[in-house]
């Protein structure tokens, strides 16, 4: 049987991760895409390193673009523990765009973390004085949890490929791994069908009495925003909770630039005060969605994401829970206040959606025909 656990913050889930890496037996597989030098990746590195001294198979795969202030040197304590550690398209490659935003923690095939925290100070302790990031992360144990050992030996190996090799050759490997409990959903550049996206929508269909989201960076595709106006119509409450500061300034303009929208449909946006809001995580319903994914269009076209799906009135009721609590610490958006904003952010809002939802799409589709010819 699968148990699926919701852990709030850094403080909830580096704990559990570190737990589960002191207790693996056969196999530790670590995939990130910010992999820090401070306190907190030095932590992860010696548990890992000590975890490779036992005899267990270790593996970490860190994306070159999000690390890119991390020294090569760092893995050295755990090269020479014999743990393997691979950079997911190296920046001399030319492939800037297409990015392994995922985070997970594989352990003995039977214990996963997926969600949105990177490996870093600022998802646990805080830095520079500043609280630590809000975020989540799924815990799941079980045997459906064999299903991600597949989904991580394709990144690894696509860590070093061109892009050409997995359109040509493994376009029918993205997608979803089916599940009883759980659902693990994939996401990444050149390929046809966008599964995440594809659940978001369905979910928000299919919703018959609340929708809450939690999303650090929101600029969803079309047909999700349409299922979100539709649910509203039905009588659905949706409640939407953003950053009220960001570590991404132009994302955060573009999303302010759909308040209107929103509002205007009925939605109830609110802003998170406290700290910058990272999560990644969707409660709708009896269902709960975390993962790496963003309703935003890097994440559904361009990055490489994982996202963990439950179906479970206990973890929505957990979730619900910790998102009133959030709510309790931010501020509601109300239409005819957002109606006064200055000119210079109207001009900030338009120039990031432009940013974007035009250029840098554009750019990636441009960098996509370029390799495929």
């Amino acid at each position: 049987m699968t148990t699926v656990r919701l852990l709030k913050n850094g403080s909830e889930a580096f704990p559990a991760m570190l737990e589960a890496i002191d207790r693996a037996l056969t196999s530790i597989a670590l995939e990130m895409y910010i992999f820090n030098d401070d306190g907190t990746g030095r932590a992860f590195r010696s548990r890992l390193a000590a975890a490779a001294r036992r005899g267990i198979e270790v593996s970490v795969l860190v994306d070159a673009f999000g690390s890119w202030a991390l020294a090569d040197v760092f893995w050295d304590e755990l090269r020479q523990a014999g743990g393997a550690v691979r950079w997911f398209r190296p920046m001399r490659r030319g492939l800037v765009p297409f990015r392994d935003h995922r985070k997970l923690l594989l352990v003995d095939d039977a214990i996963a973390c997926i969600g949105g925290m990177n490996i870093g100070d600022e998802y646990h302790h805080g830095r520079d004085g500043e609280p630590p990031w809000r975020d989540n992360a799924l815990e799941i144990i079980g045997p459906e949890v064999a299903l991600l050992r597949r989904s991580f030996l394709r990144m690894w190996a696509r860590a070093d490929r061109p892009i050409r090799f997995r359109l040509f050759r493994g376009r029918r490997k993205q997608g979803s791994e089916p599940g009883g409990t759980v659902r693990f959903l994939e996401s990444g550049p050149g390929g046809r069908t966008h599964h995440v996206r594809r659940e978001y929508a369905q979910l928000i269909r299919q919703a018959e009495r609340t929708i809450d989201l939690a999303m650090s960076y929101f600029f969803p595709p079309g047909p999700v925003l349409r299922a979100l106006r539709r649910a509203v119509q039905r009588g659905v409450r949706v409640r939407l909770l953003f950053p009220a500061r960001s570590d991404v300034a132009l994302a955060r303009w573009a999303a302010r630039g759909l308040y209107g929208r929103l509002l205007r449909a009925g939605m109830e946006v609110w802003e998170y005060q406290p700290a910058m809001l990272h999560a990644k995580l969707a409660v709708i319903d009896d269902a709960v969605l975390a993962g790496s994914a963003n309703l935003d269009l890097r994440s559904g076209r361009i990055n490489y994401e994982l996202v963990a799906a439950a179906a479970d009135p206990a973890l929505a009721a957990k979730g619900r829970a910790d998102f009133e609590q959030d709510l309790a610490v931010s501020t509601p958006v109300r239409y005819v206040i957002w109606q006064q904003r200055p000119l210079v952010q109207r001009i900030a809002e338009r120039i990031s959606y432009w940013l974007l939802a035009r250029a840098d799409l554009f750019v990636a589709r441009t960098r996509l025909a370029r390799l495929w010819w």
